[in-house]
């Protein structure tokens, strides 16, 4: 063979390797993953209206902040008030693929899209509380506090009953109130927790109603006040205090001793 055409032959398969490395495309790692979004992100997400709910509650424990939504469905005319459906439903932010765990509740119309974060039982994880009924006088809210055990929300179907409850962290008692008319008369309670269930250790109920007599001077007419108490014993309420006033008489300076929960009656 030509010595000359050995070192051509030599360089065209030098060429053709280069030319074949340069078509070989280069192996591109995989585009990271994105970031998870926050609670917060996931809250500014969600709808907010007239039918939808959204909020976060940071219990404290273990899982963190929590999503709540809520959801206003189909209205129960067989109610008194005509209240609607409603889903509560909890979400883990950082797993939004189902809902920890859902609520099927009954909400007045007024009343839907009121709620409140708390540490109602006063054990240092947040709760949450949701307004179900609303009155000129008087609002009902559902209750549900956080199990850090279970990792989930247990609702408290007596804290139910109280109105316009009142939580007070250095007492930890819960008192509520509701008025029955412009008299001022009505009902109030005092609730405390014991061995995790909310209970009520006193009740004051008071009420009015006219009388046949006349005032003279105005011609109106007299109306005749009671007041009655019942305290917490051996497990029931148990009536301690019962009184109808004579005309003329409120039972407000009575109901006040009663509210101080150190009160027992007049020895």
């Amino acid at each position: 063979m030509n010595k000359k055409i050995v070192p051509l032959i030599l360089l065209c398969i030098l060429l053709c390797g280069c030319q074949a490395k340069e078509k070989t495309p280069a192996i591109s790692a995989p585009p990271p993953e994105p970031a998870p979004k926050t609670a917060q992100e996931l809250l500014e997400e969600q709808i907010i209206d007239d039918t939808h709910d959204a909020f976060l509650v940071d219990t404290g424990g273990k899982l963190g902040t929590l999503l709540v939504t809520a959801e206003k469905g189909e209205q129960d005319r067989d109610t008194e008030f005509g209240d609607y459906h409603t889903t509560l439903s909890v979400w883990n932010p950082g797993n939004m693929d189902a809902p920890l765990q859902t609520m099927a509740v009954l909400v007045e119309d007024m009343a839907f899209g009121h709620h409140e974060v708390v540490d109602a039982n006063f054990d240092g994880y947040m709760d949450f509380s949701v307004l179900y009924n609303m009155g000129n006088a008087a609002r009902y809210w559902y209750l549900w506090v956080w199990d850090e055990g279970a990792g989930q929300f247990v609702e408290v179907p007596e804290y139910r009953e109280i109105s316009l409850p009142r939580r007070n962290p250095e007492t930890e008692i819960i008192d509520g109130w509701a008025r029955n008319s412009g008299a001022g008369d009505g009902v109030t309670t005092f609730h405390r927790w014991e061995d995790g269930k909310l209970v009520c250790i006193r009740r004051i109920e008071t009420w009015w109603e006219e009388t046949d007599m006349v005032i003279p001077e105005t011609e109106g007419t007299v109306f005749a006040y009671g007041i009655k108490v019942e305290d917490r014993i051996d497990g029931e309420l148990t009536q301690v205090y019962y009184k109808e006033l004579p005309p003329g008489e409120d039972f407000f300076d009575e109901q006040a001793k009663w509210e101080h929960l150190d009160y027992h009656g007049e020895n």
